[in-house]
């Protein structure tokens, strides 16, 4: 299911994905992770950001790479990938949808520079969680709170406060640091 986040049927739904801006309560979540249920998280036409309209700045659909292991969710589902307009090279409205929520590829095999940064989000969430994984292993301690506190950034206020752009760079460059570091 993908909807907004009612506890009154949470407990029935294997897979469920809230959208941006509703939180599952903490409980919640690690009871659903112990039991194997999949939660993750969505973007769609109601959510003016992140989001990867034609005119969000890019560096927001990275953002939502890290927004997701910051929050913990199994992942991150975009309501449409390629649901085309009549004429989507020139016109990417629908209805009174923003521009460009329809889909994030072009007909012919065109992508888009909202996929290409959708696709470094993901990138960065893989690095994120191998470092992550090997820290763990090895128990040092300090670089993962160092980690911690750079996915603490991935809040909705920085996003806007700092934008996508500058937020994401200052995390790739705390993440290289962390896992090229030699010390605990």
């Amino acid at each position: 299911m993908a909807g907004h986040y009612h506890p009154e049927i949470e407990n029935e739904i294997h897979d469920l994905c809230i959208a941006f801006g509703n939180e599952f309560p903490v409980e919640v979540k690690a009871r659903r992770e112990s039991s194997g249920k999949i939660s993750t998280v969505y973007t769609c036409c109601t959510e003016s950001r992140p989001n990867t309209f034609t005119f969000s700045p890019p560096a927001e659909a990275a953002w939502i790479g890290w927004h997701v292991m910051a929050k913990n969710y199994d992942g991150y589902l975009r309501w449409a990938y390629n649901s085309w307009t009549v004429d989507p090279l020139r016109d990417a409205r629908f209805r009174t949808w923003p521009a460009g929520d329809c889909y994030l590829v072009y007909p012919g095999g065109r992508s888009s520079i909202r996929m290409v940064k959708l696709i470094e989000g993901i990138q960065d969430y893989e690095k994120i969680r191998i470092v992550k994984d090997e820290l763990e292993r090895n128990g040092k301690t300090d670089r993962l709170r160092r980690l911690q506190l750079a996915l603490n950034r991935f809040k909705i206020e920085e996003l806007v406060d700092k934008g996508a752009e500058k937020v994401v760079k200052q995390a790739r460059r705390e993440l290289n640091s962390i896992a090229n570091s030699g010390s605990n």
